[in-house]
């Protein structure tokens, strides 16, 4: 294996052209565009069509996570090595319960479908590495909670015998905060929680490389070290703003390269980048704000995070992941507020955006040893629920 560039068209994500359906979207939130079914039956079947009839496919590829099999039909060696990184990859003859149709070489309009009933995953017309990924991650996002089991777009870590979780959307800090040295890295971006404990989604991880220096990233800037000497690792947009990282997290020095179930969650963080300077650098929330909060996935996006953002927005991303979390946002909140309630979890609302003090955005090791003293302090602070929640709903109605 050799490591490898990728250069992803700016449009490869293409949230908008993401379709769930089949019998079951019953179960799924159909107020939202891309659970429209109609006319997404024959159009399906064209694509699959095409898909199918393509000649360039590498030899099949069979992985697993959190107990749902796959079978990648993809014609690129990238993203082949991408999905070596990023889950367990299993015997040849391991067919999987769901097929993958995967094809980079077909000139279109970025498309992705997810048939629940024929169990299929199409994509077409990007070459974005996350699609696999993400597309995976809303599969089991489906399935799980069948199950009592909730899956979480988030990252999670040791620290001094405490379990800790970690939402945020991109740009917050997620992967840079939960990469601490001083944790024990469980996943930096996708999690299950079941009656068992915290278990990881993904094998791997998929991490930003903008700012990447041993002196401010240094768990992840050793890790992509090690891959680049394993030859695995996978450099998506080289030298953009939004260049990621790919690389097995058994390259991560401080981290659980085994999968097993950790204990339930002792502490939970919601991470904001408010680029506004409204929140405090930490507030201790529970009850209705918890819920308010994750049902909202409050943030700003920040220039440069995604393709096309040039300005500071407000954002909204129910579950702190909508585009794959395709069942109704109360499915999720539901399942997080009894599970917070029954095991006792602490939960904390972390600005990693502008202080409202200085104006000025709060630095990163600041943001750290506050996240620490909030799992070590004994008495926990004063919760400021109704002052929180009263600032994000005037902030909502600005959206």
């Amino acid at each position: 294996m050799t490591n490898i560039s990728i250069t992803t068209s700016p449009t490869g994500r293409s949230p908008d052209k993401k379709f769930f359906f089949g019998e079951q979207t019953k179960y799924l939130d159909l107020t939202r565009p891309k659970f429209n079914k109609i006319g997404l039956e024959a159009d399906f079947n064209d694509f699959l069509t095409l898909l199918t009839q393509q000649q360039n496919y590498l030899d099949p590829m069979n992985f697993e996570t959190v107990g749902t099999n796959f079978t990648l039909h993809t014609n690129d060696e990238r993203h082949k090595q991408f999905v070596w990184n990023m889950f367990k990859v299993t015997a040849e003859d391991q067919e999987g319960d769901w097929t993958i149709y995967h094809n980079t070489s077909i000139e279109m309009e970025p498309k992705i479908y997810v048939h629940l009933d024929r169990k299929l995953l199409l994509i077409g017309g990007t070459t974005f590495l996350g699609e696999i990924k993400k597309g995976v991650f809303g599969i089991v996002s489906f399935e799980l909670p069948k199950f009592d089991r909730l899956p979480m777009h988030c990252g999670a870590f040791t620290y001094r015998k405490t379990t800790n979780l970690m939402f945020g959307l991109s740009g917050t800090g997620k992967t840079t905060l939960s990469s601490d040295p001083e944790y024990k890295l469980i996943s930096d971006d996708e999690v299950v929680w079941s009656n068992m404990g915290i278990r990881m989604v993904e094998t791997g991880c998929y991490a930003k490389s903008e700012g990447l220096t041993p002196e401010t990233h240094p768990t992840i800037f050793n890790a992509v070290e090690e891959a680049r000497r394993r030859e695995t690792l996978v450099i998506e947009n080289p030298d953009a703003a939004n260049a990621r990282l790919s690389y097995p997290i058994s390259c991560v020095e401080n981290a659980y390269h085994k999968r097993s179930n950790f204990s339930h969650a002792d502490n939970i963080f919601f991470l904001t980048m408010d680029a506004e300077g409204v929140f405090p650098a930490i507030s201790r929330i529970s009850g209705d704000t918890v819920r308010r909060f994750f049902e909202t996935g409050y943030t700003s996006v920040m220039p440069g995070t995604e393709s096309g953002v040039t300005e500071i927005k407000r954002t909204l991303s129910p579950c702190y992941g909508s585009p794959f979390m395709p069942r109704a946002v109360s499915t999720y909140s539901d399942m997080l507020i009894d599970k917070i309630e029954q095991h006792g979890s602490n939960v904390f609302l972390v600005n990693t955006g502008m202080n409202p003090e200085f104006g000025e955005r709060f630095a990163l090791d600041f943001t750290r040893n506050t996240i620490k003293q909030a799992i070590l302090t004994e008495y926990p602070m004063r919760d400021t629920s109704e002052k929180v929640l009263e600032t994000l709903e005037q902030i909502i109605e600005g959206v």
